[in-house]
């Protein structure tokens, strides 16, 4: 729980933002004694029809004849913060501080672009500065504070608090900034002892409540934070606290009245998006005692609530996906990438569903719409190419898949693991046995954690009774890391059949069935363990479930009748 975000990134401007704030300061400049009026009213002009270079060209014209005027910095120093630019921002801010350091939205700016670049020293000694100016501000000796205590100077920022306490007296502002401060550094006990007066006194203060509610749950007292949260409801108004009030119930294992608080803190249209959104990702995250229905009910008011924002729609087209409604999640999916063609993971679900109703083609499509308005992102080249993959055109996937590995190179290992683990599928599909376990072996380098890489590598291993030691190894890792894969365990069983463990692969195979729709290929490896375990006449009823699955993908079908011909293994 932080009152202050410790480094305040400078957020995105908009053209349309960073219009309005250069006409601001057009307006609040321009007077009779500023002669370069026409030349600003010319930079909105250009700002409005995209033409950010030449915007920019008119202010340095205007610098060049008029050095002084401060406002035609801090303009150029928004386009260039808009650009990220902050080696050129920066110092554009600090003339325009330096011409007119009384000037709190140049200061405000300056000390924006300096926490952005990490750079809170700087941004400590603006704040000192525009102190010198404005003594009797409260409002910067409290931006000080905090900007000290996110610098790791705590014991510093509670020195500035005792200042600026003496100076303007107390209040529950200055003190939640203290207590917050205490509450980092583990002195939780005296930031109680602090807020405790304030919440009597029934303060206005949201983080007066929120902190105390805190504070008893680390003191495993959930019904005095459950009290303290109501009793800030009721004097604050402030709907975050239903957020509090919903960890204090959950910690009280009340989970309806934990459930209800989300929901009121989801209805509200106090609270923002962000604060919602995240709350969502930790219930998706599979942190939650919350079924699947809970979890959609949520989703269902996000996307009431915020319907203009993509990922209200891709919350809730991922909970429809979990409980199996493929086809509306997709309808999800496809708003969520029409509000905004850029969400990666829109379109990374939108083509995972697709490809579960084995409509490959229409994952290709939108692989390659995706693309067109994300060029060479690695993540959709890699989607693409198992939408290749899935529709059996290997020499497609290969090209998608190899670009994707080529472009990744700035990725997290993560996603370079799972593009090199596509690869090992491919290469083993064109007979490419080396490359294929090269690529699956630098898919686990990569990311140990990657099972289903390790569960193919041993299958695959296995099925050309190679490396058997190296494939009973991956296998169980991937058990032991998914226990619940009814796959997993099927290699796992085919592998110990290879090595003839066979009473424990059978053991193994038995444990895949329980759990799981078994397929043809699990009915006939269960035959031929069965069958090495001399278990002759079940045996044979396994391999003919098998042959009588309409599909049969993946079993030779000439191999299974002859093994029902023989009655007999057949290798």
């Amino acid at each position: 729980m932080k009152i202050y975000k410790t480094i305040a990134c400078i957020g995105v401007l908009t053209i349309a933002g960073l219009i309005g704030s250069v006409r601001l300061n057009a307006q609040q400049f321009q007077g009779p004694d500023k002669p370069y009026k026409q030349e600003l009213a010319l930079v909105e002009g250009k700002l409005r029809s995209g033409d950010v270079s030449g915007a920019v060209e008119t202010l340095d014209a205007v610098i060049a004849k008029y050095p002084d005027a401060a406002e035609v910095y801090y303009a150029k120093a928004l386009l260039f913060g808009q650009a990220r630019n902050l080696e050129v921002a920066i110092p554009l801010a600090q003339k325009a501080f330096e011409l007119e350091p009384s000037n709190l939205l140049f200061a405000n700016y300056l000390m924006e672009l300096f926490k952005g670049s990490g750079n809170l020293d700087a941004a400590i000694g603006v704040l000192n500065s525009v102190i010198t100016v404005y003594p009797k501000n409260a409002a910067l000796y409290r931006e000080k504070i905090m900007l000290m205590h996110a610098n790791k100077q705590s014991e510093a920022a509670l020195l500035s608090y005792d200042d600026a306490s003496s100076k303007f007296g107390a209040s529950d502002t200055l003190d939640v900034i203290k207590a917050e401060i205490l509450v980092d550094m583990d002195r939780k006990a005296e930031a109680e002892k602090i807020l405790t007066p304030w919440a009597a006194k029934n303060s206005g203060i949201r983080q007066v409540y929120s902190t105390l509610g805190y504070i008893y749950l680390d003191k495993n007292q959930p019904k005095a934070a459950v009290q303290v949260l109501d009793r800030g409801i009721l004097n604050t108004k402030d709907d975050l606290l239903y957020l509090d009030l919903a960890d204090a119930y959950d910690a009280n294992q009340k989970d309806k009245l934990a459930f209800d608080a989300l929901k009121k803190a989801f209805e509200s249209n106090a609270i923002n998006y962000v604060d919602k959104h995240r709350v969502m990702f930790t219930l998706l995250s599979g942190k939650s005692k919350f079924t699947l229905d809970q979890i959609q009910q949520l989703a269902n008011l996000l996307v009431l609530k915020h319907p203009r924002v993509a990922d209200s729609h891709v919350a809730k087209g991922d909970v429809l996906w979990r409980k199996g409604q493929a086809q509306e999640a997709r309808s999800l999916f496809l708003t969520a990438v029409g509000i905004n063609p850029n969400h990666i993971d829109a379109w990374r679900m939108l083509m995972n569903v697709e490809m579960a109703l084995n409509e490959s083609d229409q994952a290709i499509k939108h692989g390659f719409e995706a693309l067109e308005a994300n060029p060479n992102n690695p993540m959709l080249l890699y989607f693409t190419g198992l939408a290749y993959l899935v529709k059996d055109d290997a020499t497609n996937a290969r090209r998608m898949l190899e670009t994707a590995l080529d472009n990744s190179t700035e990725e997290n290992t993560y996603l370079q693991s799972l593009i090199y683990a596509g690869l090992g599928d491919l290469y083993h599909k064109l007979k490419m046995s080396d490359v294929s376990d090269v690529a699956y072996e630098e898919a686990i380098k990569l990311d140990s954690t990657n099972v289903t890489a390790m569960n193919n590598y041993a299958y695959y291993l296995s099925e050309r009774n190679e490396k058997l030691d190296l494939a009973e190894k991956l296998s169980r890792q991937s058990n032991e890391l998914d226990p619940g894969s009814a796959t997993f365990q099927d290699t796992y069983a085919w592998v110990l059949f290879k090595q003839e463990k066979y009473k424990e692969s059978l053991k193994w195979m038995e444990k895949a069935l329980r759990g799981s729709s078994p397929s043809a290929v699990l009915f006939e490896h269960y035959g031929d363990i069965l069958y090495k375990s001399g278990h002759t006449k079940e045996a044979l009823k396994q391999w003919e479930k098998a042959l009588s699955m309409g599909d049969g993908v993946g079993v030779d079908k000439e191999k299974l009748k002859s093994k029902i011909e023989k009655k007999s293994y057949v290798e």
